[in-house]
């Protein structure tokens, strides 16, 4: 109870005021752009930038990985570091707490990286695991999840194997990029691996409990972007989105930053559009939304037929890099990454009138929440702090970090979460559990931004 009255008094509000836009019928379309401003709706606190407390239920910093269910109540962050606490928390739109995590431990009792993150409309979430350290392999979980935030693995299944799992006389192995598809009447799941080799695979996922790789796709299931689309070592593919025909969208650095146009099997450049810093991309009926992910970071906007860039979403205030968008019910979300100086935030734009009122009533809600938390808090006065006017410089989203803190480099679980559960080799498994809001974010409703937050006992 000390620890969720703690967290549940630390919060940030910021007053959003968004123009309202059009929507014509299904679609959603924006008449005039020059109004559409991202701003915060969740910051994530943690220890190294506000507190000694660790506010999520698993992982601390470095939110790579994001996804927002297709009914736009739930968006799930994987959030790298510490490597010792890797892990996924699945986060509650409605009341901008946490509600769930899941973690993978590997048979040396480290955590592997959850670096790209996917949903499909089934309820099943896709978790691409770099094996720590970066080194040897990259595996894939899927998990279900529930409105209680019940995390559960339903299968785990390796992508590649290139030397030994975790030596670094092996290739340096990421994943960043995951989708999930429905084409016909199966699902595929599509995965990006860089750093070293730079690959793109598809699995058929239509029995989550039993994925198979889709040896129609690419080359025997994999395309090799370096060999045929001059992704070159070192400068990565990232992430990518699929049209419901399956043509892919894929961001990645060849001779500069660019989007991809892939075809459907995966062995035909359809286009590619310069876009400066290219990292993350997401498909609508009416608009492409690239990010820049940093030099600034930055949304563009494309017109999904002309291809044709309409409209610059500029980076909000404490903009740090952009690494993920996706757009739901016509709200766009941005994960911007931060780091073990720079907070992790999910910023949204809201492009329509419903989505407007959905946003500022989840706003009022928890505003209401927080007001109640705090004048029902026992204990000594409130500590209130304006937030820094300075931000901290952007820093390139990258692997995973080696420079936190030492005392922080743990391998257990951090206290408070709910612990892992063994399984078999090559690694044990762990579906962390929460049916209360165990960390604490920040959603904004005020001007200026303020931190309150309670006096430690």
């Amino acid at each position: 109870m000390k620890q969720l009255l703690k967290l549940a008094a630390a919060t940030l509000i910021i007053l959003l005021l968004v123009p309202v836009f059009c929507l014509p019928g299904a679609a959603v379309y924006v008449a005039d752009w020059s109004g559409v401003k991202l701003e915060e709706f969740i910051r994530i606190l943690n220890s190294y930038v506000e507190t000694s407390d660790t506010l999520l239920i698993e992982g601390n910093h470095t939110m790579r990985g994001f996804a927002v269910s297709p009914d736009g109540k739930y968006a799930f962050g994987g959030f790298l570091n510490p490597g010792g606490t890797s892990a996924v928390n699945m986060f509650d739109l409605d009341t901008a707490v946490p509600i769930g995590a899941y973690a993978y431990e590997q048979a040396d009792g480290k955590r592997s990286y959850a670096k790209g993150l996917a949903v499909d409309d089934r309820g099943y979430l896709y978790v691409g695991l770099a094996y720590n350290p970066n080194y040897g392999a990259v595996d894939f979980a899927v998990v279900s999840y529930n409105d209680k935030g019940e995390m559960t693995e339903v299968s785990y299944t390796n992508i590649i194997t290139e030397g030994t799992r975790g030596s670094s006389s092996s290739p340096k192995l990421g994943v960043n990029g995951v989708a999930v598809e429905k084409l016909g009447e199966k699902y595929y799941a599509y995965f990006v691996i860089n750093y070293d080799l730079d690959y793109l695979y598809r699995f058929d996922v239509t029995d989550p409990a039993k994925p198979t790789l889709d040896t129609s796709f690419g080359t025997g299931g994999r395309v090799d972007l370096a060999a045929k689309y001059s992704v070159p070592s070192g400068k990565d593919a990232q992430y990518l989105d699929v049209a419901s025909d399956g043509t892919i969208y894929l961001c990645a650095t060849t001779t500069t930053d660019c989007l991809l146009i892939i075809s459907a099997d995966g062995n035909t450049l359809i286009d590619s559009i310069n876009i400066p810093k290219a990292y993350s991309v997401c498909l609508t009926d009416e608009y492409i939304y690239v990010t820049s992910s940093s030099g600034p970071s930055a949304v563009n906007v494309l017109d999904r037929i002309t291809l044709q860039q309409v409209a610059t979403i500029s980076g909000h205030t404490g903009a740090n890099n952009y690494v993920y968008v996706i757009e739901v019910d016509g709200v766009l979300y941005v994960a911007n990454q931060g780091s073990d100086t720079v907070f992790d935030s999910i910023l949204v734009a809201p492009l329509t009138d419903a989505a407007k009122a959905l946003i500022e009533s989840r706003r009022a809600t928890i505003a209401a929440a927080l007001e109640s938390a705090n004048t029902t808090t026992p204990g000594g006065p409130d500590e209130t702090t304006t937030s820094p006017d300075t931000e901290p410089p952007a820093t390139e989203p990258s692997g995973e970090s080696t420079t936190a803190p030492v005392d922080n480099e743990s391998t257990t679980a951090p206290a408070g979460s709910d612990g892992t559960t063994k399984a078999s080799e090559p690694g044990k498994k762990g579906g962390c559990k929460s049916s209360v809001a165990a960390g604490l974010l920040l959603p904004a409703i005020l001007i200026p931004a303020v931190i309150i937050r309670k006096k430690k006992d």
